[in-house]
């Protein structure tokens, strides 16, 4: 019995020394893995928040990146922080990298259209083409932009229905902002057709007076009035006249107005498309 008792206390000895053993030997690395970790998240936070500040002071970085940057931070600090947890460890990490490397491959063939539209988003943030409330031209067709987001924009169409633009087929496309332009001014162009039997130098001097009394239009570039070409049913009055940017449109609407109305007082018609016709009857 008192060999038992020794058996066993000899055991015991041996479990607490092995467990020592292993405190000691891993201790000091469980220590530094978790001083790792916090300090790699307060550096991590600390960081982002540096970024975050230093995109808060131009206009120049839409909100939508800085969100972006901020995260991305994060996400590459903590990369690191948790590479150097495992490493601390012993752990063999040049496997884990590969098969993480495969699979962020895998991903991306997959997800090859979505990433497409995450690279237009970008370029369109950094190069800022348009903006919220801007009216464009992509593809022939007028959107009002309501939201640029990382993957998709969105807009809606001057009657109101509800678009969502993928983003690689915006940035693929040609794009007219027509809320823009270099010098805050705009042309209005317009072609008006006059009969061929009425006076062509009558109905210019109608159409310059409207304009010079209309004080919307700029004298400065000057206006211009001429034929732009001879139609099959009229001849046709070019018109070119600039005028402030957000003035474009009502004055737009207004000149045509006008110029029916004027053209109905001074008896100058605007002939409807015609055509002669010749027949010819057969002898016999």
């Amino acid at each position: 019995m008192a060999d038992t008792n020794a058996t066993d206390g000899d055991w015991g000895g041996q479990a607490v020394e092995a467990v020592l053993e292993g405190v000691s030997q891993y201790g000091l690395q469980v220590v530094g893995a978790i001083l790792i970790l916090l300090v790699g998240f307060y550096v991590a936070k600390l960081l982002a928040r540096g970024v975050d500040r230093a995109c808060g002071k131009t206009e120049r970085i839409d909100p939508v990146i800085r969100g972006m940057l901020v995260k991305l931070t994060k996400i590459i600090v903590i990369g690191f922080t948790l590479y150097a947890t495992l490493s601390a460890f012993g752990v063999e990490t040049t496997g884990l990298v590969a098969l993480i490397g495969a699979a962020g491959l895998t991903i991306g063939l997959a997800l090859q259209g979505t990433l497409t539209n995450v690279a237009a988003g970008v370029m369109m943030m950094i190069f800022r083409p348009f903006s919220v409330g801007e009216v464009i031209v992509v593809g022939g067709n007028f959107y009002i932009v309501d939201e640029l987001g990382l993957f998709i924009t969105r807009a809606h169409v001057p009657d109101g229905p509800f678009v969502i633009l993928p983003n690689g087929q915006v940035w693929g496309n040609i794009i007219t902002n027509l809320s823009r332009t270099h010098n805050d001014i705009r042309r209005v162009n317009e072609t008006f057709g006059i009969s061929y039997s009425d006076d062509i130098d009558k109905a210019i001097g109608i159409v310059k007076e409207i304009i010079a009394a209309d004080q919307r239009f700029l004298t400065e570039p000057a206006p211009m009035v001429a034929v732009g070409g001879l139609g099959d049913s009229s001849v046709d009055l070019l018109v070119h006249a600039w005028t402030k940017r957000p003035d474009w449109w009502p004055t737009k609407l207004d000149l045509n107005k006008k110029i029916k109305q004027e053209f109905d007082k001074a008896g100058v018609s605007i002939p409807f498309p015609q055509r002669d016709v010749h027949l010819y009857r057969e002898e016999g």
